[in-house]
């Protein structure tokens, strides 16, 4: 009679947790908050139950990680350089393509939380204590902006805050609708943002009348 294997002990293996996150957010966007379980989640990536615990502590701690993993595209943009240079339209879809990957994954988890009241004070508090936020990526676009400005290659009425906010919140609304799964054809693809974006931000020809400059004047 072949020997009993003994139970492994100890802490589970690295590679579950990756697969733990996927599984989660793959449920997430299937199925929302509400049919989201530990079991559901170690079934579909293949560990036991316990190793979710092992690794997220419960359902709440679970919903943070894949926020936290969702960052990643959002910390690649503050590395040196990344939003930065005479080449506007790079920068506008480097930051495009950076906001709209991270809505992909954080979405998910930020609307799941909304439906329990300590999950969602939970992340809250987590979003506060780490400044995150939609304010991040206006700012980021906003400051770039008035650099440029400042050299000349950005026209010189528009306010910077005003064109970042719009911009990202043009990004919001394309993940917002691919998270409800609406059709994608009421609204312009990034691309098209992007052009009518870095349209509206080139400069003006020496005594070209804008409407703000009418609307300063008047």
């Amino acid at each position: 009679m072949a020997a009993l294997q003994p139970k492994r002990r100890g802490r589970p293996p690295a590679g579950g947790r990756e697969a733990i996150l996927e599984a989660a957010l793959g449920l997430l966007r299937e199925r929302g908050i509400s049919r989201l379980t530990t079991r559901e989640v170690a079934a579909r990536a293949g560990v036991s139950e316990a190793s979710v615990f092992y690794h997220y502590r419960d359902r709440a701690g679970l919903l943070k990680a894949v926020f936290e993993q969702g960052l990643a595209p959002l910390l690649a943009l503050n590395e040196a350089g990344a939003i930065a240079g005479p080449d506007r339209r790079t920068v506008l879809e480097r930051l495009g393509h950076g906001i709209e990957r991270f809505l992909e994954q954080a979405l998910p988890a930020i609307t799941a939380a909304q439906s329990d009241a300590a999950t969602r004070d939970e992340l809250a508090a987590y979003m506060a204590a780490n400044d995150l936020g939609a304010h991040r990526g206006v700012k980021a676009l906003s400051d770039y902006l008035a650099d440029e400005q400042a050299a000349g290659r950005v026209r010189a009425d528009i306010d910077p805050q005003a064109v970042a906010a719009t911009f990202v919140g043009a990004c919001f609304m394309r993940a917002f609708q691919a998270q409800m799964h609406l059709p994608k054809r009421s609204l312009p693809s990034l691309p098209a943002v992007i052009d009518s974006v870095d349209l509206m931000l080139a400069p003006r020809a020496p005594g070209q009348v804008t409407q703000a400059t009418r609307r300063r004047s008047a």
